[in-house]
Order: C-alpha cells, then sequence, then structure tokens
C-alpha cells in the first residue's frame, strides 16, 4: 500500500480499537468494579448494554454526520469520544448510576467513530485494496478485546480499576497528536444520497443484530462461566483472548484473499460454524468450552469484515451512513445478547444461554444460505440494471415520433467506479488531456480541473453555446471540480506542488519545457510525491525535432496518413469535421495512465512519466501504411469509400432518400449480399473467393448493390440484410443516434442534472463493468467553482485565499 493509504488503514483500525476498548476494558476489570460496587452480574451486563443502546439509537444519525462532516474533523472526533468515556469511567464510576452514565457518554463517541473505519476506506484506499483493509479496520475490535482480555486483569489486580481506565484515556487521546491524512470531502451543499437499495441493507442489519447478540453474549459472560467450570480467572480471560486472536486471524485471511469467495458463501459457513461453537459451550465440559469459545468467537466475528466491505462499496456516496445503520444492528445485538446470556443463566444456567445465542447464530446463517438475492448485492454491490432510473428529457423526432427517454444515474448511485480513491489534477487543455481525464472521472477518479484564473480552458470556447454557455464544456468537463490557478506565478506553482503531493496522476499539455521552466517539472513533481504519474500529452513528444513545434489535432491527421487515404480518388485530401486525433490520443492517454497506475502497485509506488503525442495513436489507427511501404513499396491512395481488402464496401443512397453504409469483410457476407441483391453468377468467378480480388472489380460490384438498394427504403434495405444474415446500417446524423432504439436501450446516451439546463443529454460513460460500473456525478462547472473547497482541504486559509484572489492567482 502506498504511504497516504496505509496511514489512512493505520488511522482507521486505531479509531476502531479505541471506540471499542472502553466497552472490553470495562469487561475486563468487571470482576474488580463488582467488587467495589457490589452489584449483580445482571447489573453489569447492563452497564455494557447501555453503550450500545444509546450507539444503536444515535448511528444512523452519526453516519450521515460524519459523512458531511468529512475525514479529519470525524477522525478528532472520534478518537476524543473514546477518550472522553474513558475518562468518565475513572471519575463517575464509583458509583452504579456513574457508571450508566459513563457508558452512555461512550455510546455517544460511538455515534461518530463506528462509521469513521468505513468512511476513511472507502474515500482513501483503492479498491483493490480494500478487501484487506477492511479486515484490517475490523480486526481491531477483536484486537481491542485481546488486549483488555489479556493485559489488563492483570494490571487491575495491582492498581485500582480507576487507574487503569484513567491511563487507557490517556492514551487514547494521545492518538490525537498522530498525524491525519487530508483526504477529499463531499461538497455538503448537495443533498445526501439515500440509501439504495434500503430493503436488503435492512435485512444485513437484522443478520447483524442476530450475530452480534451471539458475539457480545460470548464475551461479555465468558470470564464468568471459565470460574462457572472450574477455570482459574486468568486463564478464562487468556481463552477469551485467544478466540479474539483467531478472529483477527480469520478476519486477515480473508483480506489477503480479496474476497474471492462469494459473500453468502463465506458469510453463511462463519456464522453456522459460530452456532456449533455456541452448542459446545452448552457442554459442561472445560475443554468443550475452550473448544466452543475459539469456535464461536472467530467464526461468529469473522464474517463482519465481509459484509463491511461490500456495504460500503454499495453505497460510495454515502459510505458513513451505510456503515452505521449496518452498526446499528450489531448495537443492538450488544444490547440484546448480553441480557439474555445474564437472564438465562441465572434463571436456567448457563447452558441455556449459550443454547440461545446458538440459535440466533445459526437463524443468521440460515438466512444467509438461503436468501441469494441479498447475497448478489452484499458480494458485487447492485449492478447497474438495478439502480434506479431517473426520467430525463422527452426528445421526439419530428420524422418518426419516436420518443427518446433518458436515464442517468443519480448522485446516489450505488456502486464505486474502479478509480474510486485515485486524485487526478487535470492541467491540460484542447482536447486530448481533457478527454483523458474526463474518462478518468467517469469511472471514479477525484478530478481538479485546475485552468488559468482570468482566461479558463480553450475548450470553454469550443463548439456550439445556449445563452452564452458552452454545451461541450458541460461533458468534457463533467466530474471535474473547477479551479483557477495561474501556474506561472510563485504562489499558483507552490499551490500546484502542494496539490501534487495530494494526487495519484497529474495530465498536462504544456509545450515542452514549461513546467520545467515554472519551477514545477517531473523532477520537482516526484521531489514531493514520488508517486506521481505524470502524462504528458503532446503534439509530437518531449523529443526529437519537432518537439518545440505547436500540436494540434489537425496537423496529427495531415501527417498521419489519414487525410492521404480520405477522400474521393480525384478529390483533395480530407480533413475529419471533429477532434479526431485529439479524441484517439486521449483515450490512449487514459489507457496509459490506467496501466501506470498498476505499475505503480507492482514496483514499489514510484510514479512513471507518460509521453504521449497526438500523432502516434492516430498513425496506429490508420494501419500498417509504413510496413506495406518498406516491404512492398506501396503507398496508399485515396478510394471514396472504398476499401482496397475487399468490395462492396460503400454507402448506397436509398429510394427515400437515405445513405446506408455496407461492408463485407468477411467472405460469406460477401456471398450473402450478392445473393440478396440477385447476382449470384458472380460469386463463382475466381476473383470473388478474396477480399482483394473483390475490391479490384469494385465498379462491378458496387453497381450491382447500388441499383439493388436504390430501388428500396432505408426499412426495407435493413430488414432485408437483417434476414439475410447480411452487414448494413443507416449512415446516422445526430438526430438519428438520439432516436435510435439500441442507443436507447443500452444508455449509450444519458440524462444528467445540470444546474444551467436543467436535464442534460450527453454520451454516457464509454463502456459497462459489472462489477465497478463508473458514472456521471455532475456536469462541468463554472471557472473556479471549487477553488475555495480544494486549497480549502489543503489548508489554504481564508485570508491566504484573499490575498491570493486580489493577486489574480486563483479564481
Amino acid at each position: 500500500m502506498r504511504a497516504t493509504t496505509r496511514g489512512v488503514v493505520t488511522l482507521a483500525v486505531l479509531i476502531g480499537a479505541a471506540y471499542m476498548f472502553p466497552l472490553y476494558l470495562a469487561g475486563a476489570v468487571g470482576v474488580a468494579v463488582r467488587a467495589d460496587l457490589e452489584i449483580s452480574g445482571t447489573q453489569l451486563g447492563a452497564v455494557v448494554s447501555t453503550f450500545f443502546a444509546v450507539g444503536a439509537v444515535l448511528l444512523p444519525f452519526g453516519g450521515r454526520i460524519v459523512d458531511g462532516m468529512g475525514p479529519r474533523t470525524s477522525a478528532r472526533i472520534a478518537i476524543a469520544g473514546a477518550a472522553v468515556c474513558l475518562a468518565a469511567v475513572a471519575v463517575l464510576g464509583g458509583t452504579y448510576p456513574g457508571l450508566l452514565v459513563a457508558m452512555a457518554v461512550g455510546g455517544i463517541g460511538s455515534t461518530v467513530a463506528a462509521p469513521v473505519g468505513g468512511m476513511l476506506i472507502a474515500r482513501a484506499v483503492p479498491p483493490g485494496r480494500r478487501p484487506l483493509a477492511f479486515a484490517m479496520e475490523r480486526s481491531s475490535i477483536p484486537a481491542a478485546t485481546l488486549l483488555a482480555g489479556a493485559a489488563v486483569p492483570t494490571l487491575a489486580a495491582v492498581v485500582h480499576w480507576r487507574v487503569v481506565f484513567a491511563i487507557a484515556s490517556v492514551l487514547v487521546a494521545g492518538i490525537l497528536l498522530l498525524p491525519i491524512p487530508q483526504l477529499s470531502t463531499p461538497d455538503t451543499r448537495a443533498p445526501q444520497a439515500p440509501l439504495r437499495p434500503l430493503a436488503p441493507l435492512l435485512l444485513v442489519v437484522v443478520m447483524f443484530l442476530l450475530a452480534s447478540a451471539a458475539a457480545f453474549g460470548l464475551s461479555t459472560f465468558f470470564v464468568g462461566y471459565g470460574v462457572h467450570l472450574g477455570l482459574a480467572e486468568g486463564t478464562a480471560g487468556v481463552v477469551l483472548a485467544v478466540a479474539s486472536a483467531a478472529t483477527i486471524g480469520v478476519r486477515m485471511t480473508l483480506g489477503l484473499l480479496g474476497i474471492r469467495v462469494p459473500g453468502r458463501v463465506t458469510s453463511a459457513t462463519l456464522l453456522l460454524a459460530g452456532a456449533f461453537g455456541f452448542v459446545l459451550l452448552a457442554v459442561p465440559s472445560p475443554a468443550a468450552a475452550l473448544a466452543g469459545a475459539l469456535l464461536g468467537g472467530a467464526a461468529g466475528w469473522g464474517w463482519t469484515g465481509v459484509v463491511g466491505l461490500a456495504v460500503v462499496q454499495s453505497h460510495p456516496d454515502a459510505p458513513g451512513a451505510s456503515t452505521a445503520l449496518v452498526q446499528a444492528g450489531g448495537c443492538a445485538g450488544g444490547i440484546a445478547g448480553p441480557l439474555l446470556v445474564g437472564a438465562l443463566a441465572e434463571r436456567w444456567g448457563y447452558p441455556a444461554g449459550w443454547l440461545a445465542l446458538a440459535g440466533l447464530a445459526l437463524v443468521a446463517g440460515i438466512v444467509a444460505a438461503a436468501n441469494s438475492g441479498i447475497w448478489r448485492w452484499v458480494s458485487h454491490g447492485v449492478a447497474s440494471s438495478e439502480v434506479d432510473l431517473v426520467t430525463g428529457p422527452s426528445l421526439t423526432s419530428e420524422r418518426t415520433g419516436v420518443s427518446y427517454i433518458g436515464t442517468t444515474m443519480e448522485g446516489g448511485a450505488v456502486q464505486d467506479g474502479p478509480l474510486t480513491g485515485v486524485r487526478v489534477l487535470d492541467v491540460s487543455t484542447i482536447l486530448a488531456g481533457p478527454l483523458c481525464c474526463r474518462i478518468l472521472g467517469d469511472h471514479g477518479a477525484d478530478v481538479i480541473k485546475i485552468e488559468h484564473p482570468e482566461a479558463g480552458d480553450g475548450m470553454r470556447g469550443h463548439g456550439q453555446a445556449k445563452d452564452g454557455l458552452p454545451l461541450w464544456w458541460k461533458e468534457i468537463s463533467r466530474n471535474k471540480r473547477a479551479v483557477g490557478l495561474k501556474l506561472s506565478t510563485p504562489d499558483g506553482a507552490d499551490l500546484l506542488l502542494r496539490l501534487a503531493a495530494t494526487a495519484d496522476v497529474l495530465v498536462e499539455n504544456f509545450r515542452p519545457g514549461t513546467l520545467e521552466r515554472w519551477g514545477i517539472g517531473p523532477d520537482r513533481l516526484h521531489e514531493v510525491n514520488p508517486g506521481l504519474v505524470i502524462v504528458r500529452v503532446t503534439g509530437f513528444g518531449q523529443t526529437g525535432p519537432y518537439a518545440g513545434r505547436a500540436g494540434f489535432g489537425t496537423l496529427a491527421e495531415a501527417m498521419s496518413g489519414f487525410a492521404h487515404l480520405t477522400g474521393e480518388a480525384d478529390g483533395p485530401p480530407t480533413l475529419p469535421a471533429f477532434g479526431l486525433a485529439d479524441s484517439i490520443c486521449g483515450i490512449a492517454a487514459a489507457s496509459a495512465t490506467s496501466m501506470a497506475l498498476y505499475a505503480r502497485e507492482r514496483n514499489g509506488g514510484r510514479g512513471e512519466i507518460i509521453d504521449i503525442n497526438l500523432l502516434e495513436p492516430i498513425m496506429d489507427a490508420v494501419g500498417p501504411g509504413a510496413t506495406v511501404y518498406q516491404q512492398l513499396g506501396i503507398v496508399g491512395e485515396r478510394h471514396g469509400n472504398r476499401s482496397t481488402n475487399n468490395a462492396p464496401r460503400n454507402t448506397y443512397r436509398t429510394s427515400d432518400g437515405r445513405w446506408v453504409a455496407v461492408s463485407t469483410s468477411a467472405q460469406r457476407i460477401a456471398e450473402r449480399v450478392l445473393e440478396l441483391v440477385g447476382h449470384p453468377e458472380v460469386i463463382t468467378e475466381p476473383w470473388f473467393a478474396t477480399g482483394a480480388g473483390r475490391a479490384e472489380h469494385a465498379d462491378l460490384l458496387d453497381g450491382h448493390v447500388g441499383d439493388w438498394i436504390a430501388a428500396r427504403t432505408e426499412a426495407e434495405v435493413t430488414a432485408a440484410f437483417e434476414a439475410a444474415g447480411a452487414a448494413v446500417a443507416p449512415v446516422y446524423s445526430a438526430r438519428d443516434l438520439v432516436e435510435d432504439e439500441h442507443v436507447r436501450a443500452t444508455g449509450m446516451l444519458t440524462t444528467v442534472p445540470d444546474p444551467d439546463f436543467g436535464p442534460l443529454l450527453m454520451h454516457n460513460v464509454m463502456w459497462r463493468s459489472t462489477g465497478a460500473p463508473g458514472r456521471i456525478r455532475f456536469t462541468g462547472r463554472a471557472l473556479g467553482a471549487d477553488t475555495d473547497d480544494v486549497l480549502t482541504e489543503l489548508g489554504v486559509q481564508a485570508d491566504e485565499l484573499a490575498r491570493l484572489r486580489a493577486d489574480k492567482v486563483v479564481a
């Protein structure tokens, strides 16, 4: 794991241990407390249950608070809450009411502390690292049990229990002295996403309640049961500690495996094994008790890392709230388990209590095993087909009357993209670099768009506008936070370096040497962040005779061979009417960035420098012209819409004035086309057997196909070709694409809420992924819309922001 990731996971583990430590500490010194206050076992159970009662009521609210406050504030409150709880027990715990109040204080602290770990991991840990990260965070709770159960009773035998709690309070408060990593915070101005789908989430909550009741009942009462069976008090505590260690082992094993086993199978197996462990505890034998404690403790809690990971990944916009809701079920189990076992043990004996817990774990295990729908959701998150769809604008064709209803995933989409947790600095302009960053943002990356504070990105002036607002900008800069920053100034360069220290990727497309001249070249960037992947997009590359030339897509389209091959044979070279070279380069740059991020994980965390230019990707797309020239001395020429590799291949006009395109790359398809158009005799010609042979007779074949198509409408042609198994497609305009039923059905276009235009139709995320689909979170923003938020996250104070704005360094 990278340093930032390790720091976040360490913090999550410490918080998990800190907020549960008061509880387990209370159980560990429970005998001393009971002797001091002369309270019964049932009363001690009520003390422990108070902690969970408060948490169960407040946790759903606390999760929402955590999502809104962000990582740093939440982490500090969580640590402080645990320390205050321990101090409260030391000060107030001399009376039974005081002890209840102190544990209630702990329950309030857990309201914020419990969801923090899930939120931290969801925001900062790459998806591939999350199983292990969640296993470590969830293991912090049995680790607290291990420490409290094994070490604290020994300390409590030497000093008064009040001193034990006071020392623990100081140690927990010391965590506040550790540096807390700066992570991105949500836009608190936007409404928080609803938890979707709620029904399976609530069923998981119920399972947590049942299993937690069993596990907490074991944790709270095993020491007393061990003494009841004749074990020494210290021995019983060590057994409970060993069970906790086994729990850590189970969780860490699942984390290291990346939770490759389906959640349904893993969870059901562990819960049912836990139920068997509780049955063993009901056998009045020290050996059975030892085996039952080990099996029940490890299996009963081992599954929660699997569920915790899945719940958070299924609700990426509300990781704190989703974690909190599930943990509220755990708190409810923490109330029910100790009270149930305490009451049953005092009335009918311990075996009755253990059998009751076995029943709870058994029910939870059966639910896990039987309900495949819940566990598909738990294992993989909600598939894109299950996302709530929002009706977009009705776009009705004047020609056909077809109605297009766009769909979009709301801000509360239920699955992370694969690049969630990756931060990208987009320091590029027209068009390749911005497209690269848009693709990364579509798939989960936190993209910060950095523009000149006055001129902005030139893309803002490209394409059509409505009411003075650029339409292309809304799409090319979607999922990007907009920051105005003048990099050519010392202050601007310093702020970029500070941002780079928090980032994973930087994409720029200045002329070679520009960043170096400003003091923010790759060497300087890697000084502040060795793991930064730097993507340098230029017209002709960082080296070579043309490196210093101005580079634009038109030049690459001309030099690549594309224009030379495009157009009619007797016409001029033809350039595309759109940014073809830029777009190909942008897609290639996104691919190169993804590979560099993967390589970074394998090579010790060192970030690569990617040198990509506009010319090379489109050269590759044009085909092996250089190879053909080197081997055969042949230079390709223009052939209009025909191909030198096969025929018939052209566009043909239909009787209703439409155009269709026919392709016959495969031999059998060519045969079907000629059979369809009524000329099967040419199929037997020797030259027809190869694509090159057919290309030499393109005039003849185009005549046969063109005459047949010219006598029919587009609809008739398309239907006949489809029935014959031949390949044809209509030549579409933008209007045709909007109206097409396949484009609508597959979601290639989507509507997205926009503050200026309302529902805005645009291209959807470029590809679909079942495990972690990308999504559009918001459209392109106004210049500098997020400057204050981003720089505040960086630690820039309000007075400094005002100065920078006055100096026109930021917008």
